[in-house]
């Protein structure tokens, strides 16, 4: 299943930005929580810490600033992304926070993604796959009991920019196949 966390964009003044949980075998995985959604899923009557790992799709505020909120209240989740986005991740909130990267990094587990890999998880599984974006940015499946979901992250799906970019050369005839698939 999915607890929607919120469902508006970075631009909302008024909206909560898009992030879920998505529940595998009774277990919670965040993905790009907003902020204060701790608070969301009290509301919902759900304990926040029934989730155990956060997915990071990219470092774009309106998708990180939950997941380091979700780091500093909770004691060891699970921090899944690639490790590009990793290392932009800790980049940024140690030069926020102010806090030593040595810190940070005992607050909680980084479980490296590799793109297209099957990971295990809760029995079902996860694999990732990159969208097309500003910076470094990931999309996931969730595979559980013969259903699926399937989330881009942020992502250009216009066809006449893919198109474009693979006549400049700048993506690859695979790469267009896979993003006008999507």
């Amino acid at each position: 299943g999915i607890t929607m966390l919120g469902n508006s964009h970075g631009f909302d003044q008024n909206g909560t930005t898009t992030g879920f949980v998505v529940w595998l075998n009774r277990r919670g995985i965040m993905v790009d929580p907003p902020p204060y959604s701790s608070k969301y899923l009290r509301l919902y009557g759900i304990a926040p810490t029934l989730i155990r790992e956060v997915i990071l799709t990219h470092c774009h505020a309106d998708h990180d600033a939950g997941a380091f909120q979700k780091i500093l209240e909770e004691h060891r989740v699970t921090l899944m992304t690639t490790p590009v986005i990793y290392a932009s991740f800790m980049r940024k909130y140690t030069a926020i926070s102010g806090f030593p990267q040595e810190f940070l990094q005992r607050l909680f587990v980084f479980r490296p993604v590799i793109i297209g890999e099957k990971i295990p998880l809760h029995g079902g599984f996860l694999r990732f796959f990159y969208s097309l974006h500003s910076i470094p940015c990931v999309g996931l499946e969730a595979h559980y009991g013969g259903k699926s979901l399937v989330y881009s992250g942020d992502t250009l799906n216009h066809g006449p920019s893919i198109k474009k970019l693979f006549e400049r050369g700048l993506i690859s005839e695979e790469r267009k196949k896979q993003l006008l698939n999507f």
